[in-house]
């Protein structure tokens, strides 16, 4: 975990802006990185792992930082991103969303689709970057969550900055391998949380609310499918379909979302066999667990529980 500074001052200043555009990518994702023009360029990149995670703390003169669609096409980063504001304040705009954060607010983005960044003054933040692959959570549920703006002062959200203030100091300590995937987790953890503080506005339709109890009810049944699910709830399967439609989901993949995730968690315990826990989930073929485990999540089932053994 050993903790990397670089900043700009030891470039010359012919040379600053290339290095200093090779560095922002190179710590975070692929980006258009743009500084406001008519002054030098100085910044400062703090940089650190905790297994998968990366820890950056990035500092520098205003800019506009964009990710492109053809950026994300040709990338291979897929992280569910924290940005804490320690210093200016900026604007973040993706999934059709706004928000500005200052000093002790923090945002939540995501690397696999467009955003932009653009800061109104010099700016520092800490950033957090998380596999998405580690995380339980859906894809509905990670995209209702990007570009609002959270209070680090309070609330759940007052969980973070002292968080990622006491890793910039743990960073600097040797930890076993099984110590960096126990931090990793908690880090996860927390990913978490914030993700599903975030309550959508508007009463809940009824039916869709029945649906997803019978779906959590029934996970373990193999033969659970649209069509049962709709004649539990006295509905049709059309009109099944275009609920969780009008959600941002499907039938089909709620049932394999929430099984997997089951999985997922069951994993990090030993006393269920891996095929048990397959089974568990409505899974009981071991092959057809370990393709959709591995789809998933980037990694089979006992690599899985290996790495949170």
């Amino acid at each position: 975990m050993a903790l990397v500074t670089i900043d700009t001052s030891a470039v010359a200043e012919n040379d600053r802006l290339d290095f200093w555009r090779s560095t922002v990518c190179d710590n975070f994702v692929a980006l258009d990185v743009t500084p406001t023009p008519g002054g030098l360029v100085t910044g400062r990149v703090t940089a650190a792992n905790v297994a998968d995670t990366h820890l950056r703390r990035i500092s520098s003169v205003p800019h506009t930082f964009v990710r492109t669609e053809g950026q994300v096409r040709r990338a291979d980063e897929d992280y569910l991103q924290i940005a804490l504001a320690r210093r200016g304040r900026t604007l973040i705009v993706q999934d059709g969303r706004e928000a500005v954060i200052g000093p002790g607010e923090f945002v939540l983005y995501d690397s696999s689709r467009p955003f932009t960044f653009a800061t109104t003054d010099s700016f520092e933040y800490s950033v957090c970057l998380h596999p998405k692959r580690d995380l339980p959570l859906s894809a509905a549920e990670m995209a209702a969550s990007t570009a609002i703006t959270f209070d680090g002062r309070r609330g759940i959200g007052a969980l973070l900055p002292p968080l990622l203030s006491s890793l910039d100091r743990a960073v600097a300590e040797d930890l076993p391998e099984a110590g960096e995937a126990a931090l990793a987790r908690t880090i996860g953890d927390l990913f978490v949380a914030l993700v599903r503080s975030r309550v959508p506005d508007g009463a809940p339709n009824l039916h869709l609310v029945r649906a997803r109890a019978y779906i959590a009810a029934h996970l373990g049944d193999p033969d659970l499918d649209p069509a049962q699910v709709a004649a539990a709830c006295a509905i049709s399967v059309s009109y099944l379909h275009k609920i969780f439609a009008d959600a941002d989901e499907s039938v089909a993949g709620s049932i394999r979302e929430q099984r997997l995730q089951g999985a997922w968690a069951d994993l990090r315990t030993p006393h269920l066999s891996i095929g048990a826990v397959g089974a568990r989930w409505g899974m009981p073929d071991p092959a057809t667990f370990s393709r959709a485990f591995r789809s998933r999540f980037g990694c089979s089932p006992r690599e899985h529980r290996q790495a949170h053994a």
